[in-house]
């Protein structure tokens, strides 16, 4: 059976360790050794067992207001909270390590461990008391992305199959960081026959949704795929075993690294899962998005990719096209009339033209066989001035 490739696995436990250092009592240690242990097992929220990379979030988020109290969780009242929450709202509580303030996000986030916290340990009434009126509102923020072209200045700057493959996999899939590191040789499908995409399984038991088999569309995906499958069958390897060796830290160093050269600007795996969402946004329609992404069909994310791919007004752009080339058939339509009429009426003088044409000439014809009626004038003239004389 394969073994699960965990991101966070390892630094959990040592973030476990480092409870040692933090600036809490030893019973609040305690505590959240106990709550881990309680998330793991899925007796915290309801039956659903929490991943370590969760759990790591928890802690994360939890030392904040943990030590900024620095007192026995059961001796917290409504005024400690009070007050907690007003220093991290007016940004008087800051990231050490950035020294700025927290996102908004990120606020969120401490507010709703800390309601997760306080009702596993001090029960639901008393939690609610002392949390439940803290603001956990999220705000709707367009995600941040790489257009195409980024992504394929990134890819022609790599140097290896691999580095390769790290790009146009995670751009073209939206692969979780996770499910990426746990793809199989056995997982992937190159062209065969009349099959001409690549085609990838993410498996469930790798991912925190659902699992899903894709096909691989952009135009880079097959050349890049095949030439790093074909290379590691020749190393010998099982269908077993994962298609890509690395590791999540060698991974995020290296996006990171050639985004500062290539784009000047930090890259990160689920940068390219922002980038692929939108990328598919103007292509899939919604239900193929969900399934595409592991979202429930129930959930808004395709509604925020959509959005940001300027898809929302598509249909109206495609109705006043339609009505735009109609009016211009119309106009088209009696332009052609009022051009036949012309046409006609233009025929028309031509016909005419040519029977004048064909008169004069007849006309000129007998004139040329009798005098001209000045001639005869002249004669009658002279006629009559003998015809006197002689009398």
């Amino acid at each position: 059976m394969n073994v699960k490739i965990l991101v966070h696995g390892n630094s959990l436990e040592a973030r476990k360790r480092s409870l040692d250092h933090w600036r809490v009592p030893p019973s609040t240690k305690a505590e959240l050794l106990r709550f881990l242990s309680d998330l793991e097992l899925g007796k915290v929220n309801r039956g659903k067992k929490i991943s370590p990379a969760a759990q790591l979030k928890y802690l994360s988020v939890l030392k904040i207001s943990l030590e900024y109290w620095n007192r026995p969780t059961a001796r917290l009242s409504l005024k400690h909270v009070e007050h907690f929450d007003r220093d991290l709202s007016s940004d008087r509580i800051q990231a050490k390590v950035k020294n700025a303030p927290y996102s908004h996000s990120v606020k969120v986030s401490i507010r709703k461990a800390l309601k997760v916290f306080l009702r596993w340990r001090l029960g639901e009434a008393r939690a609610h008391t002392l949390a439940g009126w803290l603001d956990t509102r999220d705000q709707t923020r367009t995600p941040d992305f790489l257009a195409e072209q980024q992504v394929e200045q990134l890819l022609r700057k790599c140097r290896t199959p691999e580095q390769r493959f790290i790009i146009a996999v995670l751009f073209d899939t939206g692969a979780r960081i996770e499910e990426f590191l746990n793809i199989r040789m056995e997982d992937v499908s190159l062209p065969n026959g009349k099959d001409n995409f690549v085609r990838i399984t993410l498996k469930e038991e790798y991912s925190k949704t659902k699992g899903r088999t894709i096909g691989l569309y952009w135009r880079h995906s097959v050349e890049v795929v095949s030439t790093f499958i074909k290379a590691r069958l020749a190393e010998g390897r099982s269908q077993q075993d994962p298609v890509f060796a690395g590791t999540y830290g060698a991974t995020r160093m290296f996006l990171n690294r050639i985004g500062v050269s290539v784009l000047r600007r930090r890259v990160y795996p689920h940068l390219l899962r922002h980038s692929s969402a939108t990328y598919y946004a103007t292509k899939l329609n919604r239900q193929e998005l969900c399934y595409r992404y592991g979202w429930r069909f129930s959930s808004n994310m395709p509604d925020v990719y959509i959005s940001r791919a300027g898809m929302e007004n598509k249909e109206l752009d495609v109705k006043f096209t339609k009505t735009e080339i109609s009016d211009v058939k119309d106009d088209l339509v009696k332009l052609q009339q009022e051009t036949k009429i012309k046409d006609d009426r233009i025929a028309k003088l031509e016909n005419s033209l040519a029977d004048l044409k064909g008169n004069l000439k007849a006309i000129t014809e007998i004139l040329q066989r009798h005098p001209p009626i000045k001639a005869l004038e002249a004669a009658l003239r002279k006629k009559r001035s003998n015809g006197t004389t002689t009398g």
